[in-house]
């Protein structure tokens, strides 16, 4: 659950120009290019088998397309560490796939060459782990990296020598899987043009091109290029992969990997030429396992993660931008429609600075006569300085004309990135999400919250639904309970957030509820109100260890009386991390007798009521008031968990 609060709106815009705009950007929202793939999403050595210490957290939500790894990593290899078969283990639970670089079996730089026999016998070994791991989430094999350049040409002709037979064995050992050359450093059309001849004269054509692009403002003139000798050789249009993109090759413009500014015409650039795959470079050698620099040397994340969560963001399809100047390095931008979440956005950035005019058409009729434009940037100074997150600059509502708005925005920097978040502008009333109040005593699903706009139904951290499960009209992340296709839960919530709930009490009552929780630390939790009063204190259940499908209990009474007719339940999440399944109320019955199996001892982990852990206490539920006290325990309200209850526990 992780969507913005809707901010209030600072002014009301048409599709005016500015008079001082010094750039015009051109985004067409009903020209598709094509599905989002998020092919720049991904390194060269990004991951290895230590870093990032998170995979869910540093590199799900960028929903990388590739890493390019080392066919072998370990003492004797290129690299001691980065082994594709180990980082595919570790990325199996995402969207990232592993492309396999052959060469880097080898050791030193450039590549040792051990002979034809030794080489085929270390690349079949390789072929054989890859299947022997039975993981499926591998791109493809890069047989030679930068053939002109680490090949020396007193061990034979390279393509002759290394490229026809690894690629008749790869054939041989693994023939369903993609084989990408030549994997030239740079983009010329003679190295291109002598191994398009080659390949098509000795029946050794690669599934995938593939070269290294330094500068964003050539790859154009490359795509241009190579799709010209594609047609001079009878060939197809191949796929084209990029394995190593940065600013530049020399030593003032390595510093920019990963940089948000100098990224975005990459990216812009990549979905404009259909590009299927490309990974950031990897200059600083000493710091393997940073997702090409878009995290510090400390594993924070910096400005380019957060513009690889914008790209990582985008569903739907990629919609056409026209720069400036496309074949440049200047001002450039991608974006994305997704009908499904109603939303648009748009990415600019680039090597220019000025007020740029963002001349927005098509804009779909679904979004309406009116649109919400929520303006953010992402700073940058250097790759080792973390960065929190996008700031935003603006929220403007928009009118729209003929399908049209000019959204100015001021670009200072050209290490930064800029966001245009578009919604429609509509608000939406607040009114019961089945067509009536929920009745209590009763189930209220978590997922039931009232139907209405942002800051009014609901208070989310970000304006996106992440769980794509359920209530995807709206911000608030709806999971699916695994194994439960029809059965779902509000996820990842974080504190301040809130969801309304219109509900109906039959009966004037103190009632019991029950929560269905899954907490992630030890002060998640939430705390439900009724008309602005709280009627509960912190709702909270054992940690989950990461397991967010472990779902358990949690028990309290009201805190007074609810009053009969209709009123509005707020939930408020009062501690980060915490997915909510349900509440169950059941009117209090004074008479009635819980019944407890007293002779079990639990385990129990010891909260105060500010969420501080002070120990554990081993004991069953009768008298452990007194067992506390006898442990020392001031008088109190202490919180007890334990993996099957959560109580609390008066001390006086």
């Amino acid at each position: 659950m992780k969507t913005g609060l809707f901010t209030s709106i600072a002014l009301v815009c048409s599709g005016i120009t500015s008079f001082a705009a010094d750039f015009n950007l051109k985004v067409n929202l009903s020209d598709s290019i094509r599905q989002v793939t998020h092919c720049a999403s991904g390194a060269l050595y990004g991951v290895t088998e230590q870093y990032p210490v998170d995979i869910n957290a540093m590199i799900g939500p960028l929903k990388c397309r590739m890493f390019c790894q080392p066919g072998a990593g370990g003492y004797g290899n290129q690299h001691p560490y980065g082994d594709a078969i180990k980082v595919a283990e570790r990325l199996k639970g995402t969207d990232a796939k592993v492309q396999i670089t052959l060469p880097d079996i080898l050791p030193n730089w450039p590549y040792k060459w051990p002979g034809l026999d030794s080489w085929l016998k270390q690349v079949e070994e390789c072929v054989n782990r890859k299947k022997a791991s039975g993981l499926t989430n591998f791109h493809s094999y890069v047989i030679w990296n930068e053939p002109y350049g680490t090949w020396n040409d007193s061990n034979g002709d390279f393509h002759s020598t290394v490229w026809k037979p690894t690629y008749e064995l790869l054939r041989r050992l693994d023939p369903d899987m993609p084989i990408v050359g030549p994997a030239i450093a740079y983009y010329t059309e003679e190295r291109m043009r002598k191994f398009f001849k080659f390949c098509k004269e000795n029946n050794c054509l690669p599934d995938i091109v593939c070269w290294h692009q330094w500068g964003s403002g050539g790859l154009p003139g490359a795509v241009e290029n190579v799709r010209k000798l594609e047609k001079e050789f009878g060939l197809p249009d191949y796929p084209i992969c990029v394995n190593e993109y940065c600013a530049g090759s020399n030593a003032e413009l390595q510093k920019y990997e990963g940089c948000p500014g100098y990224s975005v015409p990459f990216i812009a650039k990549f979905e404009r030429y259909k590009i299927e795959s490309a990974t950031i470079s990897w200059w600083f050698t000493q710091y393997p396992g940073r997702l090409g620099s878009i995290l510090t040397a400390n594993n924070e994340k910096g400005g380019g993660w957060h513009l690889y969560k914008w790209y990582g963001d985008m569903e739907g399809y990629m919609a056409s931008v026209t720069p400036p100047n496309d074949k440049s390095e200047g001002l450039d931008g991608f974006a994305a429609v997704n009908k499904k979440m109603r939303e648009a956005s748009i990415v600019l950035g680039g090597n220019n600075t000025g007020l740029v005019d963002v001349a927005i058409e098509g804009i779909p009729e679904w979004m309406g006569s009116e649109v919400e434009v929520t303006t953010e940037v992402v700073t940058w100074e250097n790759k080792d300085k973390a960065v929190v997150g996008p700031q935003t600059l603006a929220t403007d509502i928009y009118t729209v004309n003929n399908g049209k708005i000019i959204v100015p925005v001021n670009v200072t920097s050209i290490l930064y990135a800029y966001r245009l978040y578009i919604t429609p502008g509509e608000v939406v009333p607040r009114s019961p999400f089945l067509g009536k109040a929920l009745s209590i005593p009763g189930t209220i699903e978590a997922e039931y919250f009232d139907n209405g706009s942002a800051g009014v139904a609901y208070y989310d951290m970000d304006k996106q639904n992440r769980g794509e499960g359920y209530r995807l009209e709206t911000g608030v992340d709806v999971y699916t309970i695994k194994d439960k296709p029809n059965e779902y839960a509000v996820g990842y919530a974080q504190k301040e957030e809130w969801l309304d709930y219109s509900v109906n009490v039959e009966k004037e009552a103190y009632y019991d509820i029950t929560a269905i929780l899954s907490t992630g630390g030890d002060q998640s939790g939430i705390q439900l109100q009724l008309d602005g009063e709280n009627i509960t204190e912190m709702l909270q259940t054992a940690p989950n260890d990461n397991d967010w499908e472990s779902y358990l209990e949690t028990k309290t009474r009201t805190l007074a009386k609810l009053p009969q007719g209709e009123h509005t339940l707020r939930m408020n999440v009062v501690g980060d991390w915490i997915n909510i399944d349900k509440f169950v109320f059941v009117e209090y019955d004074p008479t009635s007798v819980d019944l407890i199996d007293a002779s079990e001892p639990q385990t129990f982990e010891i909260y105060d009521s500010t969420g501080r852990k002070y120990g554990e206490i081993t004991s069953s539920q009768v008298d452990i008031s007194n067992k506390l006290k006898e442990k020392g325990f001031a008088s109190g309200t202490y919180i007890l968990k334990s993996s099957k209850k959560v109580l609390k526990v008066i001390v006086d």
